[in-house]
């Protein structure tokens, strides 16, 4: 029998079939075509076998012990990156509170020193003999 399957034009395969019939069969005798078969289902059940997820290999005390360290580990560190996320967050907000609180100061040491300064000129002036205007004080813009 004369088989091309789809190689190079010119080229053919020959492919030679060996049928057992009666005696062959009973003696124990195995045909090429079956052992092709066996072959190929033996391929077939590897790749299969490769291909399916063995979940019984999961369930083996050793192989959950190592799934659950694997698992702590992957928590345990995004556990500590999110307290770290929070804590550069409660850092930030507290710089900006201390950055709030410290202008509040530096104002009102400001508004200290000012009030200290017109304390000062009033009681020069009053040892120069100058007294208070009764009339207020008038701004002139320029």
């Amino acid at each position: 029998m004369i088989v091309n399957n789809g190689f190079a034009a010119g080229q053919v395969v020959r492919v030679e079939e060996h049928m057992n019939f009666g005696s062959d069969l009973n003696a124990g005798g195995v045909s090429e075509f079956q052992e092709d078969k066996a072959k190929d289902s033996g391929f077939r059940e590897l790749v299969s076998n490769a291909l399916k997820f063995d979940m019984g290999a999961l369930l083996r005390p050793m192989s959950f012990v190592y799934l659950m360290i694997g698992t702590g580990i992957v928590l345990f560190r995004t556990y500590n990156t999110l307290a770290i996320i929070n804590l550069a967050k409660q850092s930030e907000r507290l710089r900006e509170q201390i950055q709030m609180r410290y202008s509040v100061i530096t104002t009102q040491e400001l508004k200290v020193h000012e009030l200290q300064s017109i304390n000062n000129i009033a009681q020069a002036a009053a040892s120069l003999g100058l007294a208070p205007a009764s009339v207020s004080p008038v701004e002139i813009d320029p």
